[in-house]
């Protein structure tokens, strides 16, 4: 929105503060944006005149809070400028007119560990597919749970029996928050390697690892999901579960790309 618009960028990221599961880890990309730092002020919809004693020391915006899952045009008709966007706006159509500068801004900045250069040296030289398991609070928080629920075995055993039947000598790099359960229940005849050296606080070096397979076979996820969308290659193999919630009142329509394979 911010390309389209030419408005800048900030990221609220106060939020974080209070955050447990990890920490924040888009300073390791090409991203330019600023940080929103300062107290926010949020004008109504009819209002356009701001007060100018709270310009010098307070942000003020237009509140646009995401109502649900699909796509929504409107978004890029608005008139209003310092739009403040709360939600998820999980769907390519919001962004793939800039796909060539979305990939760039996603490119790591950060130095890599040894065992992540070493990995991405192997991966480029084998028919690398990327199989990603998200557990986590998916399994420990009852309320996630209910909602987002897990892929099984039987989803993991479909999507590596389409990539023998498709693919030549297919060879699986397995990623999880959780790789002791995966490497205790995930049998794979292929050649497989399990990435087992970056933890929360490297997460971002796992989504560059993904990224660099020449295929993907996702969770219900979203952090393989730009594992899977920032795979550059022309020709790559998406697989991804037809169900990703375990509710009905979200609508996934837009979430996985028409090109990627549901199964």
């Amino acid at each position: 929105l911010a390309l389209y618009s030419n408005e800048k960028l900030y990221l609220d990221m106060r939020r974080f503060n209070g955050y447990e599961l990890h920490s924040y880890s888009l300073n390791h990309f090409n991203l330019m944006a600023s940080s929103l730092k300062q107290e926010v002020i949020f004008e109504p919809l009819s209002a356009r005149k701001k007060i100018k004693a709270f310009i010098e020391q307070k942000k003020i915006f237009t509140k646009y809070e995401e109502e649900h899952l699909t796509f929504d045009v409107n978004l890029f008709t608005r008139p209003e400028k310092n739009i403040y966007l709360k939600g998820y706006f999980q769907s390519e159509k919001n962004f793939s007119k800039y796909g060539v500068q979305i990939r760039k801004d996603f490119e790591i900045v950060s130095p890599l560990k040894k065992e992540t250069e070493e990995m991405l040296l192997l991966i480029g030289s084998v028919n690398a597919v990327s199989l990603h398991i998200r557990r986590g609070d998916y399994v420990t928080n009852p309320e996630a749970n209910a909602v987002h629920g897990t892929c099984d075995l039987n989803y993991y055993q479909r999507a590596i029996s389409i990539f023998r039947d498709k693919t030549e000598n297919p060879v699986f790099f397995i990623f999880s928050d959780d790789i002791d359960w995966a490497k205790q229940n995930l049998l794979i005849e292929n050649k497989v390697y399990f990435i087992d050296f970056n933890d929360a606080a490297t997460n971002y070096e796992d989504l560059h690892l993904m990224s660099a397979c020449r295929h993907n076979i996702i969770a219900n996820s979203s952090f393989s999901w730009w594992g899977a969308w920032l795979n550059a290659n022309e020709h790559k193999i998406v697989i991804a579960p037809k169900k990703w919630f375990n509710v009905d009142y979200h609508n996934p329509e837009d979430i996985i790309p028409e090109s990627w394979t549901k199964i």
